[in-house]
């Protein structure tokens, strides 16, 4: 049996890869038309939610893979339930 480091992070597979990508532009994507609906800047953002205004900036962009927390301090942020940022993520194609 090979033994597997539980605090190292194993690579995903690239269909995984793929799929996560997917998730992250789409909630980024969210998380800016609602911040501009509101206008506020990236900074006033991130001062509402206690994170980096380059944090922010990263989640927008699809780059980082946030935390369930920091999805709730963003929808705090923004004056919204956590749920209203999930809404419109791309269905899983997956097996059913």
């Amino acid at each position: 049996m090979t033994r597997v480091l539980v605090n190292k992070p194993q690579p995903l597979e690239a269909r995984f890869a793929q799929e996560r990508d997917r998730v992250q532009a789409a909630f980024g994507k969210r998380l800016r038309e609602f911040r501009v609906e509101k206008q506020l800047t990236l900074e006033m953002l991130a001062e509402r939610a206690d994170l980096h205004a380059n944090y922010v900036g990263a989640v927008e962009r699809g780059e980082r893979n946030l935390s369930l927390y920091n999805i709730w301090r963003l929808a705090q942020g923004l004056g919204l339930p956590a749920d209203e940022l999930m809404q419109e993520l791309p269905t899983r194609k997956g097996k059913r």
